[in-house]
């Protein structure tokens, strides 16, 4: 029986945390954008990953997305936005326009599993 509370409890638990996802923020104009962040084993290879964008206003706006200086989807008149795409990326900026100005902005970084090579400052040396 102790199973069956657990289980019903995660499952309250996983929708609530679905629904705080949706939930607008306490700003009149925002957004939420995941992943800002990624890690790949070199950074030669870039990031594939869904990259999810929301946006919220309290006014009617009309905006565009643009990943990389280049439009990705547009809105007319909307008071939100959402916009889910698989995408690769090395190193660049994700951000909500209007006419060209900058409402909002976010970088998106990739890091390496790999560590940078050091290179030797002065040649190795040994007593013997």
């Amino acid at each position: 029986m102790w199973i069956w509370r657990g289980c019903a409890a995660l499952l309250c638990g996983v929708s609530l945390v679905g629904q705080a996802d949706t939930a607008p923020c306490a700003e009149p104009f925002c957004w939420q954008v995941s992943p800002t962040v990624c890690v790949t084993d070199t950074l030669d290879e870039g990031c594939d990953a869904s990259l999810r964008v929301m946006w919220f206003s309290d006014t009617p706006q009309s905006v565009c997305l643009y990943l990389a200086e280049q439009p990705a989807r547009c809105w007319q008149d909307a008071t939100s936005g959402q916009w889910q795409q698989q995408v690769n990326w090395r190193l660049g900026w994700l951000s909500l326009r209007q006419q060209q100005q900058v409402l909002l902005s976010a970088e998106l970084q990739v890091l390496s599993r790999q560590p940078t090579k050091r290179r030797r400052i002065s040649g190795a040396w040994s007593i013997f």
